[in-house]
C-alpha cells in the first residue's frame, strides 16, 4: 500500500523533471540574419529579408505603438506575443507581413 501511495505522487514529478524543455522560438517562417540586436521572421508575402529590415529599422521603439512605415503598418507586441517585439503588416495586394524579435 505505501509503495503504490509512493509510486502514485511520485511518478508524476519524475515525467515533469525529464518532460522537454524549450526557449520560446518566433513562429514559422522566413528567418533572416539577426542584426542590430534583432531578428526579423517574413510570416507572409512577398518581401525579402533586405526590404524587411529597411521597414523594421524605421520603426520607432519609443513611439506610437501604430506606426505607418510605407505600405506597412508596424505595432508593437505585448505579454500575449512575448517575444515578440513589433510586427508589420502591409495593405497590399499580397499582404506581406514580418515579426521582429530579440536576437
Amino acid at each position: 500500500m505505501i509503495t503504490k501511495a509512493l509510486l502514485v505522487t511520485t511518478l508524476p514529478l519524475v515525467a515533469l523533471a525529464l518532460a522537454p524543455v524549450a526557449a520560446a522560438q518566433p513562429p514559422g517562417g522566413e528567418h533572416c540574419a539577426p542584426a542590430n540586436g534583432q531578428s526579423i521572421v517574413i510570416t507572409a508575402g512577398d518581401i525579402d529579408c533586405i526590404t524587411a529590415a529597411d521597414y523594421a529599422a524605421q520603426y520607432d521603439l519609443y513611439g506610437e505603438k501604430f506606426q505607418t512605415i510605407g505600405p506597412f503598418t508596424c505595432y508593437t507586441g505585448n505579454a500575449m506575443t512575448a517575444p515578440l517585439i513589433f510586427q508589420c503588416v502591409a495593405d497590399t495586394e499580397d499582404q506581406s507581413e514580418f515579426g521582429v524579435y530579440p536576437a
